[in-house]
């Protein structure tokens, strides 16, 4: 599984740069192409040929075989920022001239430069680098503060690409990536193009530094692949408000902190008037829930649905007033510890192989009326085995989320066996006759997963993250932002970038999905 790659304030200059909003980039840096050391004058002119011959050599050797060439990506543009050890700095200039040869829509971005391996960590936890050379392993004073700085990220460190080799040890580009989420196009194109044979024939005329094999190239290609979600095309662009001020205050969600971030840092860019506001802070969904009740912020990002007590509390509290939801993105699809779609387990015994919402609801519920596996279609020796129900504890947000999703927040089957989420998977694991649901980070060889449908006669789809990130597996989950009444107009005008196409877009590399054109106008009704 790769990581995220989700700067803390900077997610991906690509989305900004395709945002429609009068949004500018930092201006690019330059600098002085550094002379290459060459052996002979031969060698120079050759070197000389080579270079007018196949755009982006810089180098006198040919692009390495064994390895693929380097394919431009024609509708790449965006600027890269690159902060760390001072003795890759020569080589990491060589790669970025080079590459920018082949995509002349990159450019450096506001922060390049190479002053000291201490320096990498630092900026990639801040958001001054989308890449951060590093010759030497990461230490534990390091890790330990990148880890606390993206806890709800779970990003325990940064994602380490190998790029050259001395002494026989690896030296790596460093990237910030979130545990199943893609890297952005640039950053990704540009670790490709360093990857390549082009890339890699760089390296040789950078002592001490040595090229990969192809086989180990092959490898860390491999950790740069992730699915990329569609973004609807008819998501809505942002109309910027004229004369719009104001500060918007939020507390809430971990795990949504890296969004929030970058949300705000762009909309005040489009609306100047606009800054974030002294109450910022991201600890928790529950956080956010309190800080609500007690007037401390009036938006809170939340990670999951609204528990029935705690909309009943919050209306006892307020005059019997309700929050607002707004939904602005869609949970992702095998995110560790964070909102996910539901994997329905059986034993990988069992031959069954799908089920819909209401024959769930029916195993589930207090009163069930699907208590045999013959009940679902079985036969031979599964006819009459009994369902034996396994789930995590009641109050866990998985066990929350299916009451309130399947059951429709109805009692559960007095007949459930409750346990932590690893007794969970174990007891289904060593049960031929179990059933139970959780994250798919969850599951083991010894459980398989059902395809599920919303009801009988619709099509079943597989878990996977196609169908999650369409929503058209239907155990997906959401993100949200809940609000106290009435918005003010900065916050409205928030939540409008928010649920437009630039707003969006950040959510494809946060390993959630963004919402489609009409789960946004939806949520867009909402607000008028």
């Amino acid at each position: 599984m790769v990581a995220f790659a989700f700067s803390n304030r900077r997610a991906s200059s690509d989305a900004r740069l395709s945002d429609p909003s009068p949004y500018l980039p930092p201006p690019h840096a330059t600098a002085p192409r550094r002379g290459l050391r060459r052996h002979s004058s031969i060698g120079l002119l050759l070197a000389t040929c080579l270079t007018f011959a196949m755009p982006g050599m810089s180098n006198a050797a040919d692009a390495l075989t064994g390895f693929p060439a380097y394919r431009p990506d024609a509708q790449l543009n965006g600027t890269l920022s690159c902060v760390g050890d001072d003795t890759m700095g020569p080589l990491v200039d060589a790669w970025m001239r080079a590459f920018e040869r082949y995509q002349p829509g990159i450019g450096r971005g506001a922060h390049w430069s190479h002053q000291g391996s201490e320096t990498a960590f630092g900026a990639l936890m801040f958001g001054d680098a989308d890449i951060a050379p590093l010759a030497r392993d990461p230490l534990p004073t390091e890790l330990q503060p990148y880890a606390h700085q993206f806890a709800g990220d779970m990003m325990k460190s940064p994602s380490l690409v190998t790029v050259a080799k001395r002494d026989r040890k690896s030296v790596y580009l460093a990237v910030n990536q979130r545990p199943g989420a893609p890297l952005p196009p640039s950053i990704k194109a540009f670790l490709e193009f360093v990857l390549s044979g082009e890339g890699q024939g760089i390296v040789g005329e950078y002592q001490p530094f040595g090229a990969l094999t192809a086989d180990e190239a092959a490898t860390e290609r491999g950790k740069l692949d992730a699915f990329l979600p569609p973004l609807d095309a008819a998501l809505p662009n942002y109309k910027p408000v004229p004369g719009l001020h104001g500060a918007i205050d939020s507390v809430g969600s971990d795990g949504m902190k890296s969004l929030m971030d970058t949300w705000i840092e762009a909309f005040t860019h489009v609306q100047p008037g606009v800054r974030k506001g002294d109450r910022w802070e991201h600890l928790g969904t529950l956080n956010g829930y309190h800080a609500l009740m007690v007037g401390e912020t009036p938006m809170a990002p939340m990670g999951r649905e609204l528990w029935p007590d705690e909309r009943a509390g919050y209306a006892a509290t307020h005059h019997g007033a309700a929050l607002l939801e707004i939904r602005v993105a869609r949970g992702g699809f095998n995110t560790p510890q964070r909102t996910t779609a539901q994997a329905i387990f059986v034993n990988r015994a069992n031959p069954l192989s799908q089920i819909t919402l209401p024959q769930l609801a029916s195993i589930l519920q207090r009163n069930p009326g699907v208590t045999r596996w013959g009940q679902l279609g079985l036969t031979g020796e599964w006819a009459n085995r009994p369902i034996d129900v396994y789930i995590p504890p009641h109050v866990a947000p998985n066990a929350m989320s299916m009451q309130f999703m399947v059951l429709g927040g109805g009692p559960w089957n007095a007949a459930v066996h409750e346990g932590t989420i690893d007794d969970t998977a174990r007891a289904i694991a060593a049960d031929p006759g179990a059933i139970g649901f959780g994250g798919l980070e969850e599951g083991s060889p010894d459980l398989k997963t059902l395809s599920v449908a919303r009801r009988a006669g619709d099509p079943y789809f597989a878990i996977d993250a196609e169908n999650t990130s369409s929503g058209r597996y239907p155990l997906t989950r959401y993100m949200y932002i809940r609000m106290s009444q009435p918005l003010s107009e900065p916050i409205k005008a928030f939540l409008r970038y928010v649920l437009s196409r630039a707003g969006q877009e950040p959510v494809r590399y946060s390993a959630y999905f963004p919402l489609t054109a009409a789960e946004a106008r939806e949520e867009l009704a909402k607000l008028k």
